[in-house]
C-alpha cells in the first residue's frame, strides 16, 4: 500500500465526507432548484451515503452548501467589423461541507466553460446556448463531485 507518496486518485473514495456520515443534505443558494435536483441525482448515483434535499424533514449528518452559482456570457472573438462571432459561456460556483454548524471543507471556485458560435441566426444561437448550458451543468457536477470525493 502506498503511503504519503503524493499519489491519489481524484474522485475516488469518500474524500472530505467523514466516514460516519450516512446522510448529506444539499442546500442550494438562489433559485435554480432544477440544477440542485440534478446535482443531487448525480451524487446519489456516485455516493456511498444518502443524499437529501434542503426541504427534507429527514435528519442529516452533514450539509453540502452550493453557493455563488452563476452563469455568464462574454464575447471573446470578433469579426473585422467588430461584431461578436464567438461568446464564452461560463458556469461557476462553490461548495462547502458543514457538520454541527461548523464548516469542515470548502471548495475553490468550480468553473466550467464552453464557446458558443454566435454568427448564426437567433434561433440557432439560442438552441446552441441551451445545449451548451446542459453540457456545462454536467461538467460542473462532475468537477464538483471529484472535488468533494477527493478533497482536491
Amino acid at each position: 500500500m502506498l503511503s504519503a507518496c503524493g499519489y491519489h486518485l481524484m474522485g475516488m473514495g469518500r474524500g472530505v465526507v467523514p466516514a460516519d456520515v450516512q446522510v448529506v443534505r444539499v442546500i442550494g443558494a438562489g433559485d435554480d432548484e432544477r440544477f440542485i435536483s440534478s446535482l443531487m441525482a448525480y451524487m446519489r448515483d456516485n455516493a456511498s451515503y444518502s443524499v437529501i434535499g434542503g426541504a427534507s424533514d429527514k435528519q442529516a449528518d452533514a450539509e453540502l452548501h452550493v453557493s455563488q452559482l452563476s452563469e455568464s456570457l462574454a464575447s471573446i472573438t470578433f469579426d473585422a467589423s467588430g461584431i461578436a462571432t464567438v461568446d464564452r459561456m461560463t458556469l461557476s460556483g462553490e461548495m462547502s461541507l458543514w457538520r454541527d454548524d461548523a464548516q469542515i471543507w470548502r471548495s475553490d471556485s468550480i468553473t466550467a466553460y464552453e464557446d458558443v458560435d454566435v454568427s448564426g441566426g437567433p434561433t440557432t444561437i439560442e438552441s446552441a446556448k441551451t445545449r451548451i448550458r446542459s453540457d456545462l451543468e454536467t461538467q460542473w457536477m462532475r468537477q464538483a463531485w471529484l472535488k468533494l470525493s477527493s478533497g482536491f
